[in-house]
């Protein structure tokens, strides 16, 4: 990266990061992003019980100041097991992510400068991906492979490889005909050299965007594969599979065991989704300007 490029892209930071200082919701989305993913490191700080250890005395008792989430059908503390399924399901989500944009955007860049048949058959090829409905494809795919969080990163991963595949071609489409692009190309910089150096550089705001965002669509995705018993093995916590087995528990008055998991869900699902928000203000001076 030249010093002007990396001027430039400080120079936009300080920018990010003063708007970031400056608006209460910004800093409150990433604040409490921030917090998400430090229950998930310090799980085995502030968790107060064993996870996975079994209690039968100790069975369906509501919150209180021993058990903060009360416990559950085999006497767990349901607490412990929402903190520690955090790392489970954050390190799921945020990794397949990272997969999907290590394929995704490479192979956009690539097609999106090199256009003509290439363009053309790498395209069809992920609309035909994405032409069958993602759960069902999902399902379809662990039931080969097997249950297991590396597993299900590959499948999560792996569906979600278009979307940064789409997002980097339709950029660099509008980039590779810009004037410092036609620049650069006029002075003999060869492919790599311009695909690497001024092409990437410039697909990576959006793509940050849009990994916020998707972090949300994984962590919902591997929920929901957990609630159909395909996520990680019993009893490694895990919120889709917590909420299906207190799902039954509601009915008999024990509503705890569900709605903590679901909420934990639900409030990650929203950080995630509020960073987005944030970043893609940071990174399009015009949306700052609209507010």
């Amino acid at each position: 990266m030249t010093t002007a490029t990396q001027e430039l892209s400080s120079g936009r930071m300080a920018v990010a990061w003063r708007h970031v200082k400056g608006d209460r919701r910004a800093l409150s989305a990433v604040l409490l992003t921030l917090g998400i993913l430090g229950v998930a490191i310090f799980a085995p700080i502030l968790a107060t019980y064993d996870p996975v250890a079994l209690d039968i005395q100790s069975r369906h008792l509501p919150p209180s100041l021993e058990h903060f989430f009360g416990t559950d059908r085999l006497g767990m503390d349901v607490y412990s097991r929402v903190v520690w399924a955090s790392r489970v399901d954050l390190f799921i989500a945020i990794s397949s992510v990272l997969l999907s944009i290590i394929i995704g955007l490479p192979t956009g860049v690539l097609v999106g400068y090199l256009g003509g048949r290439t363009d053309g058959f790498v395209m069809r090829a992920f609309d035909v991906l994405q032409a069958f409905p993602v759960l069902v494809l999902a399902i379809a795919v662990l039931a080969t492979l097997g249950r297991g969080a590396v597993n299900i990163v590959i499948v999560v991963g792996l569906i979600g490889v278009p979307t940064y595949v789409r997002l980097a071609r339709t950029q660099v489409r509008s980039m590779r005909e810009s004037s410092y692009v036609e620049a650069a190309r006029s002075v003999g910089n060869p492919t790599p050299r311009l695909v690497t150096r001024y092409l990437v550089p410039g697909t990576l705001g959006t793509t940050a965007v849009q990994a916020a965002t998707s972090c949300g669509w994984a962590l919902i995705l591997t929920a929901g594969l957990g609630f159909l018993g395909l996520g990680v093995p019993v009893p490694q916590p895990e919120w889709g599979r917590m909420v299906f087995t207190g799902a039954e528990d509601i009915v008999s008055g024990q509503w705890w065991t569900s709605f903590f998991p679901g909420m934990a869900i639900v409030v990650t699902v929203f950080a995630f989704n509020q960073l987005g928000e944030v970043l893609a203000d940071a990174v399009d001076p015009r949306r700052r300007k609209a507010r």
